[in-house]
């Protein structure tokens, strides 16, 4: 799919309140391995395809410096709405910047395949909830090299991906991403290592209306590889 029409798939759906993949409240991952993440205050923390999320939020306040990457400006100006949190803007070749006036959070509105990586810099912790697993696959590779350049040197990346047997009628998003999928992209760097399996409940209508047998979300920590 072209850059327009891959976006313009996300900007729909904005527009149309279907963002059932936002939650309202700090996702379980933070809450159960947050502290194998950030291992030490005042991390750098980058959050791909960040949509609205109150994880955003939740970074800033534990003292982080935080960096989100959101494609549909609407959901970055919900962020800042709903989060009460005032903001300057810069407008770049590639995108668009939104800063709050502290400097220590900010969300880059661009597509994330043409982010200037060597702007953003080098991140000690990276959290990938909804990013890798919203792309087509014929992106991940390109995704990958992107996240791996921007990596620190004792970095710590926890990624949430979904696991379920595709078919003629779903097939995404989110994506099936295989375990060793992630070893392909991210292993020539990364250690990694599953911390948590979450079985979608049998009676969530999603699964009936993708006609699914199950979904799981797996929850991983990819570290420097020795």
């Amino acid at each position: 799919m072209d850059t327009g029409g891959r976006l313009d798939v996300w900007v729909e759906r904005w527009a149309e309140g279907r963002t059932r993949w936002h939650n309202k409240d700090v996702n379980f991952s933070l809450v159960h391995h947050g502290t194998l993440l950030l291992e030490y205050p005042g991390r750098r923390v980058l959050v791909p395809l960040c949509g609205k999320s109150v994880d955003l939020k939740w970074f800033y306040d534990e003292g982080h410096t935080v960096v989100g990457i959101e494609a549909v400006e609407q959901a970055v100006l919900a962020f800042f709405s709903e989060q009460h949190l005032t903001y300057t803007t810069e407008q770049l070749t590639w995108g668009k910047l939104f800063k709050t006036h502290d400097g220590r959070l900010s969300v880059f509105c661009c597509d994330i395949m043409k982010v200037d990586a060597t702007h953003l810099g080098k991140f000690d912790a990276v959290w990938d909830r909804g990013s890798l697993v919203a792309l087509d696959e014929e992106d991940w590779k390109g995704y990958a090299e992107i996240m791996k350049s921007m990596l620190a040197s004792d970095f710590r990346y926890l990624l949430s991906i979904t696991q379920y047997t595709p078919n003629e009628l779903f097939s995404g998003p989110p994506s099936n991403v295989p375990t060793e999928v992630v070893e392909q992209l991210f292993g020539d760097v990364c250690s990694l290592k599953v911390l948590e399996t979450v079985k979608w409940p049998a009676e969530d209508e999603r699964l009936a209306k993708w006609h699914l047998d199950y979904m799981a979300e797996l929850v991983l920590i990819l570290t420097p590889k020795s």
